[in-house]
């Protein structure tokens, strides 16, 4: 492989020699975002700041996607303005028309820098046009409400149809239209598919 991508359909595999057989699936690194996404301010409109088009046809029923992001506040008007962090997955380009996977519930910016992050699991159980998923993961808002400092998620099944592109999209909204702005400094995804 030598740090090339692999750019088939064989699926890697680790066989520790035990007496079982025993052989662990790998995947590796989706998307790692080298620049700070799309700003979403002045506006209530949720924009989407970041996202990772997953392939049509390669999930499969045990795929796993892990996302992880940060986002960061880099101007507020006024104390009152809460921001909405939200994570989406689905067909549409558009990351608002989608579902959504794990969302803030609004945490109150207090002062520039405040940061909102996620750490996200996705699982595929069936594949498919009519496929499903359930997701869990940890959202945290460090710098600012400390009743959301480390709350976790649990989403129930949902439908994701794997025979399509799928957009994973990080968007953000605020409660006012006032001078508001964040983007995303960070957007991380995982895939890893239990055999292809």
């Amino acid at each position: 492989m030598s740090g090339n991508a692999l750019e088939h359909g064989i699926a890697l595999t680790v066989d520790h020699g035990g007496p079982n057989g025993a052989k662990m699936y790998v995947g590796g690194q989706a998307n790692a975002d080298v620049a700070a996404g799309a700003a979403a301010g002045g506006a209530t409109t949720e924009v989407d700041m970041t996202e990772y088009i997953i392939p049509a046809g390669s999930l499969v029923a045990g795929s796993t996607i892990r996302a992880r992001y940060v986002v960061l506040v880099s101007a507020m008007a006024s104390g009152t303005d809460n921001l909405i962090v939200d994570l989406t997955l689905g067909a549409s380009a558009t990351g608002a028309s989608n579902e959504s996977v794990v969302v803030n519930s609004g945490f109150d910016v207090d002062s520039v820098n405040d940061i909102s992050i996620g750490d996200v699991i996705i699982q595929i159980r069936t594949a498919g046009s009519g496929g499903t998923a359930v997701a869990w993961g940890q959202l945290s808002n460090p710098d600012s409400n400390a009743a959301l400092a480390g709350v976790s998620y649990f989403k129930a099944s949902f439908t994701v149809n794997t025979t399509v592109d799928n957009y994973l999209t990080v968007t953000g909204k605020w409660s006012n239209a006032n001078a508001n702005l964040c983007t995303t400094q960070g957007f991380v995804v995982d895939i890893v598919n239990p055999s292809t």
